[in-house]
């Protein structure tokens, strides 16, 4: 857990929050979609459940019972399991997410908008194999895949381009299985999805205190197969959530809180990531904001309140903009984001590469989001203070008025700075003689060298043949 260096909620004002989350799901509850073996499951488990109404209440004593079971620690697997993602973070700081999603796509050559395809999306994969701070994989939303299949084109194609860790955003209930048998395929079998799940499920609330069929029946095939649960609540304070900020944390919490129960309820030690991805409602307009002052202080508010009351791991956007195009204000939003959810404790920082509120993808923000991420997690990373941190020889050995340039407690560490890729540090006549080229003549230079390089990470060929036997499946089911 990473040393949060402020708080919004002190331990009295944590314990009201905790108390009045427990009072909304034991007195009033939330509302499911018609799912006779969750109900079946949760009644078991010791919940009120009304069929005829869909309401489920979740008793203080059954909640307690059902979040005891729910882990502090585990695993996102990764084809390779080298980029497994323990969490918490073995190192005290956060894993990078790449943007999730988006339709949208800004040519980093042209600087033209227009819609992702599959094509794209898979430079866009080969450009994340190179990004050492993008640890997790998003699917993009590919224009030119059949509409009923296009997750599980989306999947597909990220599961032949990368070895990295995965999660998967389902768009109906019908594809569901399908997105499951790809992740089984990616790890060699059911047994080893289980062991290595290469994928973790995104589900979703629908604020305020609603769950559809599909996100139901996510937990439920999720739980089931071993699948690491993605539980997302995306509140927008003053559209479906409460204009105020604690009360959109408190409703986030409660619908997250549901999902980890059920999950709990279908497979008792279900890995969760609590997912408070907060918005707020621009008032003048109606439009919801990622990047506001109002989002990025509610979600480091429920990020801290989750980790602490609750003890799960966090997931929330630390990157993005609410910019449509790659510019100083996306430069600004989303190096502002990333510094205070990395400082607020979280786990995952996700959106790197996200513009527009998350609807629009650009490779040259995803590389520069990269950057700052770096810069970030080595900012929050845990300082040492034995005598070599304290420099505690070097000091007693040089008197003073003297320097430690040539110490050798200078060059055991002179290395150890972090070293920009694209930000540089040169004087003015330096930098006209290196090239006079700005941040993003040098972020596109960067992208072009990188698409030149081969993909260390494509699927082999039998891989990608049995991930498109699965794809040809899914189409000739779900389009026909």
């Amino acid at each position: 857990m990473i040393g949060s260096k402020f708080n919004y909620l002190n331990d009295e004002e944590t314990g009201l929050l905790k108390e009045r989350v427990f009072d909304l799901l034991a007195n009033y509850g939330v509302k499911l979609d018609p799912h006779p073996e969750l109900f079946g499951l949760l009644a078991e488990a010791g919940a009120e459940v009304d069929r005829d109404t869909g309401m489920v209440r979740f008793p203080r004593k059954v909640m307690e019972d059902l979040m005891a079971l729910a882990p502090g620690s585990f695993k996102l697997g990764a084809r390779d399991p080298e980029k497994s993602l323990a969490l918490p973070r073995p190192d005290g700081t956060f894993y990078g997410r790449s943007a999730g999603g988006c339709p949208g796509w800004i040519d980093p050559e042209t600087g033209e908008h227009g819609k992702v395809t599959k094509e794209k999306f898979a430079g866009w994969v080969r450009v994340i194999n190179h990004l050492d701070e993008v640890n997790l994989l998003s699917m993009l939303f590919c224009g030119d895949a059949p509409i009923k299949t296009a997750d599980v084109h989306s999947l597909s194609v990220v599961l032949k381009h990368t070895d990295k860790s995965i999660w998967v955003q389902p768009y109906s209930t019908d594809s569901l299985e399908y997105l499951i048998s790809l992740g089984k395929v990616a790890a060699g079998g059911a047994a080893e999805l289980a062991a290595n799940p290469v994928i973790s499920m995104i589900v979703c609330s629908l604020t305020p205190r609603t769950f559809k069929k599909m996100d139901l029946e996510a937990i439920l095939l999720s739980a089931k197969a071993g699948v690491p649960i993605q539980a997302c609540s995306l509140p927008g304070a003053g559209g479906t959530s409460p204009a105020t900020l604690p009360g959109t944390v408190l409703l986030a919490t409660a619908e997250i809180l549901a999902m980890t129960v059920m999950a709990q309820a279908v497979k008792p030690g279900t890995p969760v990531v609590a997912c408070p991805i907060i918005f707020s409602t621009d008032m003048r307009t109606g439009r919801s904001l990622q990047s506001s002052v109002e989002s990025m202080r509610a979600a480091c508010m429920a990020v801290q309140f989750i980790k602490k009351a609750f003890d799960l791991p966090a997931h929330d956007y630390g990157s993005g903009s609410d910019a449509p195009i790659v510019d100083e204000q996306a430069a600004a939003e989303s190096a502002t984001l990333t510094a205070w959810m990395a400082a607020s404790g979280q786990d995952i920082l996700g959106g790197a590469g996200q513009l527009e509120v998350a609807t629009t993808a650009s490779p040259l923000q995803l590389i520069m989001d990269n950057e700052i991420l770096a810069m970030a997690r080595r900012m929050v990373a845990p300082a040492g203070l034995d005598d070599d941190q304290l420099g505690w020889e070097a000091i007693i050995g040089t008197n003073p008025g003297q320097h430690f340039m040539t110490s050798d407690h200078t060059l055991k560490h002179c290395r150890e700075a972090f070293n920009p890729q694209n930000f540089i540090r040169m004087t003015r006549d330096a930098w006209r003689r290196d090239s006079g080229k700005s941040l993003m003549e040098r972020v596109l230079e960067d992208y072009r060298r990188i698409m030149d390089l081969e993909n260390p990470a494509a699927a082999s060929p039998e891989l990608a043949r049995e991930i498109d036997a699965v794809v040809q499946a899914a189409d000739k089911k779900l389009v026909g």
